[in-house]
């Protein structure tokens, strides 16, 4: 069987180098050349990118892995140069699978400022001062809540690992006792539940679909404000806050389409008891090119920064009065 998996190191360190150079990009450009954006919302962007940029390193540490088999589903770590600290790399692996819920519950709360600053802008300062504590908090908490749930309904017991010891072997050429994991099998010898390994497929699934019901359930009544309330606000302003909405739909499709979706049948699978023996693995090496994908779509999306990247480039003798008019948003 080709070992795929001896490749995923080098899409992790193309991962880290381009979502460093990019985030930082974006990080100087906010702080020291964006106008139009200023606040609560510019200290989001700003913890955004650094979220990035310690999500990609966080993956050359942990090194997450992932293989299905029939009726089960392991999460591993490929890390080698840290093989005598397997509780650590073990802790490793949870923490960067409670990054993604840390990112896409940040995303809800960008959709909830952007909705409030739509439609009752004063509802806003509630993100401001001691508020900052509740918008950090939330994401980190929802983070932490899976990855406990992920440590311990993941935990290995010798019916999962004797599940997998053949394959594994097989495959990559190790004792499955060997390296820090996860594993998954909803089904005993006699199908019978296993309800421990299933509490993380309910739990995970509701800490999930919770955030993308707060995304879509603003970005409607965001879609429809629009219609009724930029009337109330000045041209640019206006073209302001739509851009802000296309960053923030596009910026959530990116991971959904790249990790959610093709992440349903891996873990899904285990349930249906497929017939299948395969290096699922290759999600992560997509996940590890979505922050840097995230960065250059806001910049794209976002005129301003548009503007300020091309006056670097080419330079222009001659600037009109529109695109150095600056309308901040907070």
């Amino acid at each position: 069987m080709t070992r795929f998996f001896e490749y995923s190191d080098a899409f992790t360190k193309l991962g880290i180098f381009t979502a460093s150079i990019s985030n930082f990009f974006l990080i100087y450009v906010t702080i020291w050349h964006i106008k139009q954006i200023r606040g609560t919302y510019k200290y989001m962007v700003i913890v955004f990118a650094l979220t990035g940029v310690a999500f990609s390193g966080w993956e050359l540490i942990a090194r997450p892995f992932t293989h299905n088999y029939n009726r089960a589903f392991i999460l591993f770590s490929l890390n080698t140069w840290m093989e005598n600290s397997e509780l650590f790399l073990q802790i490793s692996v949870s923490v960067y699978a409670g990054f993604y819920l840390f990112i896409l519950a940040f995303f809800a709360e960008q959709f909830i400022f952007r909705y409030l600053s739509l439609v009752d802008p004063n509802k806003t300062k509630i993100f401001g001062g001691f508020g900052v504590i509740g918008w950090i908090g939330y994401p980190l908490v929802c983070g932490a809540m899976y990855s406990s749930l992920l440590m311990w309904a993941g935990a290995p017991d010798e019916f999962a690992d004797d599940y997998l010891r053949e394959t594994f072997l097989d495959v990559y050429d190790m004792n499955i006792s060997k390296p820090p994991r996860f594993i998954f099998v909803p089904y005993t010898s006699d199908y019978s539940l296993r309800w421990r390994n299933l509490s993380f497929m309910i739990g995970g699934g509701f800490l999930l679909t919770s955030q993308y019901f707060i995304i879509m359930f603003c970005g409607i009544r965001m879609h429809l404000a629009m219609k009724q309330e930029l009337g109330n606000f000045s041209v640019p302003n206006r073209r302001l806050q739509k851009q802000f909405f296309r960053a923030l739909i596009i910026q959530t499709m990116v991971p959904t389409c790249l990790f959610v979706v093709p992440a349903l049948p891996i873990l899904l699978g285990p349930l249906f008891d497929f017939e299948w023996n395969m290096q699922t693995g290759g999600i992560m090496a997509l996940l590890s090119v979505y922050p840097p994908i995230d960065t250059f779509v806001f910049m794209f999306i976002v005129a301003e920064y548009r503007r300020v990247i091309s006056r670097w480039i080419w330079k222009p003798k001659v600037i009109s009065v529109k695109s150095t008019e600056v309308f901040a948003l907070n």
